[in-house]
């Protein structure tokens, strides 16, 4: 898959998998999370997308809400196809970011 393809693809199915959780997902643990999107990671096939996921809160209601993404891959898989004009839909993984917390502590 060329670099732009795989760029756009990638942009999309972050956008749509944002846009999954906040309008159809029903499961309450992502509901009361609110969990979100940073972007997607494509490999160089394009059949593997890693989705990069901020949650605020502890470390046991992020290993919650992960076990939850784990659980529902592939409701979010299926959602993602309907939206999606692509031969294969990618599997997908979830993986959590952290990055934004380290953004808000104060610089030393």
């Amino acid at each position: 898959m060329r670099e732009r393809a795989r760029a756009r693809l990638a942009e999309a199915i972050a956008r749509e998998i944002a846009e999954i959780l906040e309008f159809e997902a029903k499961d309450p643990v992502l509901r009361k999370a609110l969990p979100t999107v940073l972007r997607a990671e494509l490999s160089p096939d394009g059949q593997e997308a890693r989705i990069l996921i901020y949650v605020s809160g502890t470390e046991e209601e992020r290993a919650r809400v992960m076990a939850a993404f784990a659980r529902d891959t592939g409701f979010l898989r299926s959602a993602l196809a309907k939206r999606l004009s692509v031969r294969r839909v990618p599997r997908l993984s979830f993986a959590l970011d952290t990055s934004p917390d380290r953004w808000a502590e104060p610089p030393l």
